[in-house]
């Protein structure tokens, strides 16, 4: 049985989903957005997709800059 590899692209969507849309933690009421994006730029330097790149870094950069 063969096993699916998301693509950059893929990747890179979900973890854009989830940087601007993050899950809350429950006990403290906080948004998870910075482990998001602490993941997507541990996976970055992995894509081979100039283009899931490039998204990703400008996703990053615009939510770093309010935390």
């Amino acid at each position: 049985m063969k096993h699916y590899q998301a693509t950059d692209r893929e990747l890179a969507y979900f973890l854009i989903k989830h940087i601007e849309n993050p899950c809350v933690e429950p006990q403290t009421g906080l948004n998870i957005r910075s482990f998001y994006i602490r993941e997507a730029q541990k996976l970055i330097p992995t894509f081979n997709d100039h283009t899931a790149i490039k998204i990703l870094e400008n996703t990053i950069k615009k939510y770093s800059m309010g935390e």
